[in-house]
């Protein structure tokens, strides 16, 4: 399997390229900055192109003869303004997706990441004020996908809090076209290991075709 990876320099992308080498799978990596790859380029496996991944015809020319689509693309920091990467990204990467004939995605946003009010207090009071940007645009984002890229078969993962630490053995949980979990039956922190491997996963079995879920770890 050939597998274009957005967003590798990334602590979640990272993990994707590493277990897609791990695999023995064909990795390309399409980066801003290819030195932070420097850990894996002697791998025969990994290709390493540096482009402008908001320049559809740019990227398309890089995804001929590929498999599938990873994106773990995000925005670091508190945002003092409006975000437009999430959705700007995304569009980019549909396009070039659609004239190189590919129609396998996988991406990842967040919990919450659709304003609602059945939220919990930890949101509404500490997540809302803190990332509110951030997730108003990968709603915009998701919702792109949902009502514009009906001919790709994307899966939107959605992980609570990413942990940089090594993967747990403890069982991932999904819960279908929802957010989060409202029984509160999960961790509400996940290893970005534990959702890297949930993404290839889904990838293998071709689970959860034009949908959006959410993970977590059970208690």
């Amino acid at each position: 399997m050939k597998i274009a990876v957005f967003g590798s320099t990334g602590n979640t992308g990272l993990q994707l390229v590493s277990q897609i080498l791990e695999r023995g799978n064909e990795c390309t990596a399409l980066v801003r900055n290819p030195e932070k790859l420097v850990q894996f380029e002697s791998n025969k496996n990994l290709k390493i192109v540096k482009c402008d991944i908001l320049n559809s015809d740019e990227v398309a020319s890089h995804l001929a003869g590929h498999d599938c689509v990873l994106s773990a693309l995000g925005v670091h920091g508190i945002a003092m303004f409006k975000i437009t990467f999430y959705l700007e990204s995304m569009k980019s990467i549909v396009e070039a997706m659609r004239k190189a004939n590919l129609k396998r995605l996988i991406c990842v946003t967040s919990f919450y990441s659709k304003p609602d009010t059945i939220y919990p207090m930890m949101y509404k009071i500490v997540m809302r004020p803190m990332l509110g940007r951030h997730l108003d645009n990968m709603n915009e984002m998701e919702e792109y996908l949902f009502s514009q890229c009906s001919d790709i078969d994307y899966t939107i993962v959605r992980p609570p809090r990413l942990l940089d630490t090594t993967m747990s053995e403890s069982e991932i949980k999904v819960n279908e076209n929802a957010y989060f979990f409202p029984d509160y039956s999960t961790k509400s922190q996940i290893p970005r290991a534990n959702v890297a491997k949930f993404m290839l996963e889904a990838l293998d079995k071709n689970l959860y075709v034009k949908q959006g879920v959410a993970i977590d770890l059970v208690k």
